[in-house]
């Protein structure tokens, strides 16, 4: 049984809500959070995958490819790979890598973490990764083949859109390096700032916790820390 309290180093269900901003499984359906491990590279194509959420009672295989638009990674990125064609109004995203797709480069002083953050009005995403250059800059092809060769993890939770002033803070702490986003000037500060990498911690503490509650209700504990945190430096 899994935990209802997670760590991310990152009950009660909303209804009436038609929103298409949400984790998803292998089928498509909504899920309240999902952890994926892809496997390293074998002799086939190392873009197999293991999948857990609150419905599977543990790991289960993947029938899908990694890269996949059937698979939960494809499922999940559906409105952002719509919004590149379509410009979908009232959606906004922001991707975060410390080893961002082509042309980009991360200065090192940027925090060491990657994720995908997806919303509108309604509900929204974040989904932490490990992954370098993904997703690929603007592309249907979302995967990055440099992904296949080691083993990568991936957690996605959906969130109602109010807590997303919260993770915007949390990626300030972190001062997660944005290398592609749109985010409408209706939506949180917060999220705006990180985007147009603006903002980072300039006082104490360097650290920070967030209680976040996911669309399902359920606790997750969030951590983030500046690259100042205990390391002694001016």
């Amino acid at each position: 049984m899994v935990a209802a309290r997670i760590l991310v180093s990152v009950g009660i269900f909303f209804h009436g809500c038609d929103s298409d901003v949400r984790c998803r499984d292998d089928h498509g359906v909504e899920v309240d959070w999902y952890i994926l491990y892809k496997l390293p590279n074998t002799k086939k194509d190392g873009s197999s995958y293991l999948y857990m959420d609150e419905n599977t009672n543990g790991w289960t295989v993947s029938n899908q490819k990694i890269g996949s638009s059937s698979g939960c990674l494809g499922r999940t990125l559906k409105p952002l790979l719509d919004f590149y064609v379509k410009q979908t109004e009232g959606f906004g995203y922001l991707l975060y890598n410390d080893q961002p797709p082509n042309p980009y480069v991360a200065p090192q002083s940027f925090g060491h973490s990657k994720g995908v953050v997806m919303l509108d009005r309604q509900t929204g995403v974040w989904l932490s990764h490990s992954t370098p250059k993904f997703p690929t800059y603007r592309s249907q092809n979302f995967w990055p083949e440099s992904g296949n060769a080691n083993a990568q993890a991936f957690m996605c939770i959906t969130f109602p859109y109010a807590q997303f002033e919260a993770i915007g803070l949390q990626l300030k702490y972190i001062h997660a390096y944005s290398f592609d986003s749109h985010v409408p000037q209706v939506f949180h500060m917060e999220l705006q700032c990180v985007a147009q990498r603006s903002c980072y911690p300039k006082k104490e503490p360097w650290f920070k916790e967030a209680d976040l509650t996911s669309l399902g209700g359920r606790s997750f504990l969030s951590f983030a820390k500046y690259t100042r945190f205990k390391d002694g430096k001016v």
